[in-house]
């Protein structure tokens, strides 16, 4: 992450809960500006006045409209939010269902204990993917693992240059046309140059398993800003 302080918005229904999240994202960046919404409707008011770096997004509002259709508003917009899903349920399908909307993570609101989910957090904050076992499969980084997993550094991988500048947007849930736009090049060069060359590296065919395998090793990617100056 940047050296600025974030802009956070906890979209959750319940005060009580949301108060409780609030306490656990101040305590893991203490410098961040929280900003707060009940609703849909707060949400897209929160969004279109102030520039948000973290989505924390309840699944499953008490509206007619919930935290996977504010994912969509913002996937729409084309806006450069990293989403993160909350929820009580792990099933996987539902899991993927929000991979594929656009969600950079996915954490279990029902998990064990506060340290659990904070540690949750602090993947979210350094950059990483956090994802329920029900996803990653055994042995990955789930809440029922007492560690986390040994960190991998992408570019001990071979995921250097405009590669790890398409990887770090790609995990923010960006479509191609984002990414394309962000990185000042063609969205045919991310589709058919950069996108095959990482599935190549992780042995995936699909951008949902390029997340699961980031969150399965523990990779942090750097924001574009922070990127080594290489050749490219």
């Amino acid at each position: 992450m940047t050296d600025q302080p974030l802009t956070i918005l906890l979209l959750e229904d319940q005060s009580l809960v949301r108060a409780g999240m609030r306490a656990l994202v101040q305590i893991s960046e203490p410098h961040a500006h929280v900003l707060e919404a009940a609703s849909y409707e707060e949400a897209v008011a929160q969004a279109e006045s102030t520039s948000i770096d973290i989505a924390f997004l309840d699944i499953d509002l008490k509206d007619s409209r919930s935290g996977l259709d504010f994912l969509r508003w913002l996937r729409v917009r084309e806006l450069d939010t990293r989403a993160i899903m909350l929820s009580g349920r792990a099933e996987k399908d539902i899991v993927m269902a929000c991979l594929n909307e656009g969600a950079s993570g996915y954490i279990l609101k029902d998990m064990e204990s506060d340290g659990v989910f904070r540690r949750a957090l602090d993947t979210v904050f350094q950059g990483s993917i956090y994802l329920p076992a029900s996803v990653i499969g055994r042995g990955g980084f789930s809440p029922a693992l007492p560690a986390a997993p040994v960190p991998v550094s992408p570019e001990s991988l071979g995921v250097t240059g405009r590669a790890l500048e398409v990887l770090y947007y790609v995990c923010q849930g960006l479509p191609n046309k984002s990414i394309a736009r962000n990185m000042g090049i063609e969205e045919g060069t991310v589709r058919k140059d950069y996108l095959p060359k990482l599935f190549r590296i992780f042995k995936v065919v699909r951008r949902t398993e390029l997340l699961i395998e980031v969150s399965r090793r523990g990779i942090a990617i750097p924001q574009p800003a922070l990127l080594p100056d290489t050749v490219r």
